[in-house]
């Protein structure tokens, strides 16, 4: 066991980008080495793990009292929630205002079909810079509402994980 003050990192590999002959997909990502085949999305502040789900519970009478006998899993999902600090022309173009990926910088808010959809690289670092957490997960992106004002507070951009048979983790260096 270990404690650990993290420090965490996110990347993105777009869906239909190709890299190193891999065009992104969800049964398509690219390799984690070199580390430049992901885009830093930006530095992150906070990481909070989201995990939610609707289970069934099926009770049967007891003497006295009905009590749980069994709990069915119906649906599961998980979020990965960033609080990032500066912002970038994908993070506001896209994740905060709806865009499309802006082409020169010019985009149509509100007009993207869907979110920041792509391979998204996860890392995790102690405070003596021992990697302790690499995730590479298929998901879309987001940004949660948020105010400007004269206060420099970190926005939340979440990454909810799809399904994909290629989505993994690791985690080392806890010994």
């Amino acid at each position: 066991m270990k404690d650990i003050i993290a420090g965490y990192h996110v990347f993105l590999a777009r869906e239909g980008a190709v890299i190193d002959t891999v065009t992104v997909a969800v049964d398509a990502k690219p390799d984690t080495d070199p580390e430049s085949n992901y885009t830093r999305v930006a530095h992150c502040e906070t990481y909070e793990v989201r995990r939610s789900g609707n289970r069934l519970v099926r009770r049967s009478p007891e003497p006295g009292r009905f009590q749980d006998r069994a709990v069915i899993t119906t649906n599961q999902q998980i979020e990965y929630v960033f609080g990032l600090q500066e912002w970038s022309e994908m993070t506001l173009a896209e994740g905060l205002l709806g865009g499309e990926k802006p082409m020169g910088g010019i985009f149509v808010p509100n007009a993207a079909e869907e979110d920041i959809r792509g391979w998204y690289l996860i890392q995790g670092y102690d405070h003596q810079n021992n990697l302790i957490l690499a995730m590479n997960v298929w998901g879309e992106g987001r940004v949660e509402p948020y105010t400007f004002g004269e206060n420099l507070t970190a926005y939340r951009f979440i990454v909810r994980q799809l399904s994909s048979t290629l989505n993994s983790a690791q985690v080392s260096n806890l010994g």
